[in-house]
């Protein structure tokens, strides 16, 4: 009788904390209700709301983009993802993502993520903000530059939207004792301040 109570006591302290089996990521949504990128209330977490480009705004950005700062080049490409989750504000959104690469004035090549899968992309959409509802706000996050993380602002500099006029700052410059640039220092990365030429 003892040994039957503690195997039963045994199999209900495994059935509440145990291992529990890997869930899905994300919801599943038979149908979205949608809204547009525009929208600046609250949406309700894990209901299937959907923030589409419904105006077709993120297209302008879509493509490659150059631009010079202190004899470096940057060049951008910014790419269009739909229907993605957003685990933090657990909705869906239509996002752009940026892949870069950076080389100094001799042609070397500093920096390179081009090559990322886009679920890998070290520049992430963050949406039309309200307070600054002409520019698209994106995250920088390089973990292979120490966790290296920033806020990017772009918007176009006129109609034709051949230009984009780029500005970045960092979250943090703390850098920890077995980051490879703790004797030198965060190298840039990005620009602080460039306009951007379509291509």
């Amino acid at each position: 009788m003892k040994n039957t109570i503690i195997i039963l006591f045994s199999l209900i302290i495994n059935l509440f904390f145990g291992q529990k089996p890997n869930l899905p990521l994300t919801p599943t949504c038979p149908s979205y209700n949608i809204v547009p990128l525009r929208t600046y209330t609250d949406i309700p977490e894990d209901q299937c709301y959907y923030m589409k480009d419904t105006n077709n705004e993120l297209a302008g950005y879509v493509g490659t983009w150059v631009g010079t700062w202190n004899n470096k080049t940057i060049y951008i490409t910014f790419k269009k993802m739909t229907n993605q989750y957003y685990a933090f504000r657990k909705y869906y959104e239509d996002i752009l993502i940026g892949k870069f690469k950076v080389v100094n004035s001799d042609g070397s090549i500093l920096f390179n993520n081009i090559g990322l899968t886009d679920d890998n992309a070290k520049i992430n959409g963050g949406g039309f903000q309200k307070l600054y509802p002409n520019k698209y706000s994106m995250l920088y996050n390089d973990k292979d530059v120490c966790n290296t993380s920033g806020r990017i602002m772009i918007h176009f500099t006129d109609a034709s939207k051949t230009q984009i006029e780029w500005q970045f700052s960092y979250n943090s410059m703390m850098i920890s004792t077995d980051c490879q640039y703790h004797a030198t220092g965060i190298p840039d990365v990005l620009p602080k301040g460039v306009v951007l030429t379509k291509q």
